[in-house]
């Protein structure tokens, strides 16, 4: 009951995991202050993106919703999102991004959306993908179903973290392999992951989606062309 939630906020009130300050009663995740003050991606930073995959796999469309630098206060929202136990930032951004990518017409002709798998032993470990939250988010917003259980992690990889570029792909080569090429042939899979860096985890569970008769836009939460996340 609402009075219920009402008394637990007021013994733990829900705080902006950007700047800290307690949320009101409509805001998710972020206070207001520090939504209107996303680094949210420019047009030069897009350009970057679908370059990321040019001559690699041939995409029909990528972005992200957000520009990460090392440092940044926006960092907390996908380590808390990932490591904290707190899925439901998957949503709340996700709705954002979402809300504010729509206007664009990127969403136009996709038939369904995938979110990038974890592998048994992270899925295990964390108790949820969070690109699952990402995904419900985006579908709240457009109306574009999910398709689960389509795209499986067939072989662990090592962390990308602290790998040059080439390590990096070569360390994702054949990971992913799609178990049910009938949700996927001859749709435009929206392919959803929370952070891009070099792109190799998401082209690789791209290609296994292209070689399998699907076509591929792209989005992501975040972007980083410098360290990783």
């Amino acid at each position: 009951m609402k009075w219920i939630s009402d008394f637990i906020e007021l013994i733990f009130p829900r705080r902006c995991l950007v700047c800290g300050n307690i949320l009101s009663s409509n805001e998710k995740s972020l206070c207001l202050n520090c939504l209107i003050a996303l680094p949210v991606i420019e047009d030069r930073q897009k350009a970057e993106i679908e370059k990321l995959f040019w001559g690699i796999i041939p995409i029909e469309r990528a972005t992200s919703y957000i520009y990460y630098r090392k440092g940044s206060p926006y960092n907390k929202l996908l380590h808390n999102l990932k490591y904290k136990d707190r899925p439901q930032i998957g949503i709340d951004i996700a709705v954002n991004a979402a809300t504010a990518i729509n206007e664009s017409g990127f969403f136009e002709g996709i038939d369904t959306i995938v979110a990038v798998p974890l592998s048994k032993k992270k899925l295990r470990k964390r108790g949820y993908n969070q690109c699952d939250y990402i995904a419900k988010g985006i579908s709240q917003v457009t109306g574009i179903p999910i398709t689960k259980e389509c795209v499986a992690r067939i072989k662990p990889n090592e962390t990308q973290t602290h790998k040059t570029r080439e390590e990096r792909w070569k360390n994702v080569e054949g990971i992913f392999k799609v178990t049910d090429v009938q949700k996927l042939k001859d749709k435009h899979i929206l392919l959803i992951d929370d952070v891009l860096t070099t792109g190799a985890t998401i082209a690789s569970c791209a290609k296994a989606i292209i070689a399998a008769g699907g076509k591929v836009s792209i989005l992501t939460i975040a972007y980083s062309n410098n360290s990783p996340i």
